[in-house]
């Protein structure tokens, strides 16, 4: 049998790297789509973030706008003032009579108006001014005297000033804004009418608002870059969804006696403002002193 010949090399074996090379290259954009995606996420973070913020500080807004509308209100509804669908059509007298007790319930010092015979003088321009600032420059003002619920708001023309006595005067309504609709150059608040004489306290000692007597629609319109109240109408109560099924009537042999229903719509949570406006309730109304 022949020699077998054997040959031994100190090389060590070589090993192909073209596979890992090619697995290398396999994906080259794998970097900076992994780059792209942690770009991403963080950008979705930081949105998610701002749109928190900007939510929190919409409800912020829409909660003050509330209060800030409520506490105008408060002269504007406290007497019941009559429906008018224009600021033309509304009472001149009536109109006077919020104006002036806007002047009263504003941040007023004691000492600022001169004071005769247990009456307060208010002059006529600053009559004026708050009739501009609730109804606008439309329809003017025609002053003279002012008969309200057991008070009268002397005109003097001579003098250009109104006599105010010296008496307290329990409103007839507080407002509490359920609904704010803003469209172009008009706003529509949804108003409840909450009678003042109402208000109930319960076991915790806290004051509970009572049922809305009625609602009304007050529009406010855009007039240089200002909103003034345009238009007062009556409005029914808003309704609120149910997913509850109604319960079927139950039958019996005996002759059904006919009894009413109790309607259990409750003011709506109003679409933009209406978790707000629970937060932004009127307080309980307390008796306005015309002077002291």
């Amino acid at each position: 049998m022949a020699d077998e010949l054997v040959t031994f090399t100190d090389k060590a074996p070589v090993k192909s790297t073209t596979k890992k090379k090619n697995r290398k290259r396999a994906h080259p954009w794998a970097f900076w789509l992994g780059l792209l995606i942690a770009v991403l996420s963080v950008i979705g973070l930081v949105t998610v973030v701002l749109t928190g913020i900007g939510v929190a500080k919409y409800v912020n807004i829409k909660t003050k706008n509330i209060d800030e509308y409520n506490k105008m209100l408060i002269p504007v509804v406290m007497n019941d003032p009559d429906m008018f669908d224009d600021i033309s059509k509304a009472d001149m007298e009536q109109l006077l009579d919020i104006s002036i007790w806007s002047v009263l319930r504003g941040d007023i010092s004691p000492d600022k108006y001169e004071y005769v015979e247990n009456n307060m003088i208010i002059p006529e321009e600053d009559v004026t001014a708050a009739y501009t600032k609730l109804f606008g420059t439309e329809v003017p003002p025609v002053h003279a005297t002012v008969s309200g619920y057991g008070y009268e708001f002397v005109y003097n023309a001579a003098e250009k000033t109104y006599s105010i006595p010296l008496t307290g005067v329990e409103p007839t309504y507080t407002p509490r804004v359920t609904d704010v609709d803003k469209k172009s150059n008009t706003i529509v608040l949804t108003v409840a009418y909450l009678a003042a004489d109402g208000w109930k306290q319960n076991s915790q000692g806290n004051m509970v608002a009572p049922e809305p007597d009625k609602y009304v629609k007050i529009t406010l319109r855009e007039s240089e870059g200002n909103y003034y109240i345009a238009a007062m109408q009556s409005t029914s109560a808003p309704e609120i969804a149910t997913t509850q099924p109604m319960p079927e009537p139950e039958t019996t042999t005996e002759e059904a006696t006919s009894e009413p229903v109790a309607s259990d719509t409750q003011p709506a949570a109003e679409g933009e403002s209406a978790e707000a406006s629970s937060e932004a309730a009127s307080e309980e109304p307390a008796t306005t002193e015309i002077a002291g």
